[in-house]
């Protein structure tokens, strides 16, 4: 005799970059477990490709996960993982005084987890006739990358996230540009110019909360900002 098959909730998120909806349900046992073998790795890009992996199947529509930018894919795994588990997250946040090698248990609720705010453009002129129109950091981007050579992996991510550069004249796509012509680009301009660049990578999008606690060691009062999926989950 075939043991019942349990239906799933579904529920809805809204794609933060497009203001679309998707469906999906919560990760099962079994995926929850892939997810535990990961985090237990420490594998950087063995969790993300489990964190893409799960996200593949629970939402019920046919999606690219690898085309999602970063903070959708946050903030899809946020509700995923909300639903699954439960609103209240576990955290050891150290505290912040540097005599102090406290570890305090606090618990976050995940519904209180927001996106930081969208930059006003994507548009970034570079001088009074020069712009680079960019495109957010993909998941499929941001797979590449490790935690080391950290600088050269941010201007290598910047200049994959170029999508047009203009002039007064002309537009040039930077699908048909070779990579070294990019890279020759970014690498012309002068430090003035490569801070407003920064500045905009800087202010792409991510989950943010503030948490106040108080340190079970030493007693004084913290209030840290998380920021970033990893905060979340460590």
């Amino acid at each position: 005799m075939a043991l019942p098959i349990l239906n799933s909730a579904k529920y809805t998120v809204v794609i933060p970059s497009t203001g679309t909806e998707i469906e999906y349900r919560p990760y099962t046992v079994k995926e929850e477990k892939i997810l535990m073998i990961a985090l237990e790795s420490k594998d950087q890009k063995m969790v993300l490709r489990s964190l893409k992996d799960v996200i593949s199947v629970c939402v019920t529509q046919e999606i690219n996960v690898d085309d999602f930018t970063l903070f959708d894919f946050e903030t899809i795994f946020l509700a995923l993982r909300s639903k699954s588990v439960g609103e209240v997250v576990d955290l050891q946040l150290k505290c912040e005084d540097e005599e102090c090698n406290g570890v305090s248990p606090v618990q976050v609720n995940l519904e209180e987890i927001k996106l930081t705010d969208m930059p006003e453009s994507n548009t970034i002129f570079i001088d009074k006739k020069v712009g680079i129109i960019f495109k957010y950091p993909s998941v499929s981007i941001v797979e590449k990358y490790d935690q080391e050579n950290a600088m050269e992996n941010a201007f290598d991510m910047i200049v994959s996230c170029i999508q047009e550069i203009f002039d007064e004249e002309n537009v040039y796509d930077a699908k048909e540009e070779t990579k070294q012509s990019l890279v020759d680009f970014v690498e012309s301009l002068n430090t003035q110019q490569f801070a407003k660049v920064s500045e905009f990578f800087k202010s792409v999008p991510t989950l943010a909360h503030d948490v106040e606690f108080k340190c079970i060691t030493c007693g004084k009062e913290n209030n840290l900002e998380l920021k970033g999926l990893q905060s979340f989950f460590t």
